[in-house]
């Protein structure tokens, strides 16, 4: 039995082969609408571990928020330290006197405020660990709002979604009403 299929020889079609040009014409279709759907821009850049993008500089900053870091153990204002971390959480409905004092300081080194400044108040973001206690986080931004800081943005870690965001890219979230 074997050998009589190995041995079997088909009979060669008088006709040729075909290609079926509907079936490749409705995958190209499908292609091109792929295609086009995920070509649109993207909301950040991807960093390519071959390409080293070069430096840039400018005159000035388009972006110059007052920057609040809260770490474990202090907390920074512009990279210059102002109060312990366990001071702050000892009385967590007080406001921080030391980071009053230094916001209005920088508010008054700033200058005349515009009218988007005036209307809104002065941009500052929070950048705090992630282990803050919510009471502390809650002192520092009542802290900025008594001190006319009211355009607060909180710095957070961008979390991978299912639009393809990536894990890693540092974004702020802007938070203009903080209540109190």
């Amino acid at each position: 039995m074997i050998a009589s299929t190995f041995l079997y020889k088909r009979k060669k079609s008088p006709f040729g082969a075909k290609l079926s040009l509907i079936s490749l014409m409705d995958i190209f279709t499908i292609l091109v609408f792929f295609l086009l759907l995920n070509s649109g821009e993207s909301d950040t850049i991807e960093n390519s571990r071959f390409v080293e993008l070069p430096a840039s500089t400018t005159g000035t900053s388009p972006h110059e928020d007052l920057v609040v870091s809260i770490g474990k153990e202090e907390v920074w204002l512009d990279g210059v330290m102002v109060a312990k971390v366990a001071d702050i959480v000892a009385k967590p409905d007080d406001v921080i006197e030391t980071l009053a004092t230094a916001l209005t300081a920088y508010a008054e080194s700033k200058g005349e405020l515009t009218g988007f400044e005036k209307q809104n108040g002065l941009a500052i973001t929070i950048m705090g660990d992630k282990w803050v206690p919510y009471a502390l986080l809650k002192s520092v931004m009542a802290t900025c709002r008594l001190n006319d800081y009211r355009n607060i943005s909180l710095a957070v870690n961008q979390v991978a979604t299912s639009g393809g965001a990536r894990a890693d890219a540092p974004v702020t979230t802007s938070n203009n009403s903080v209540g109190g």
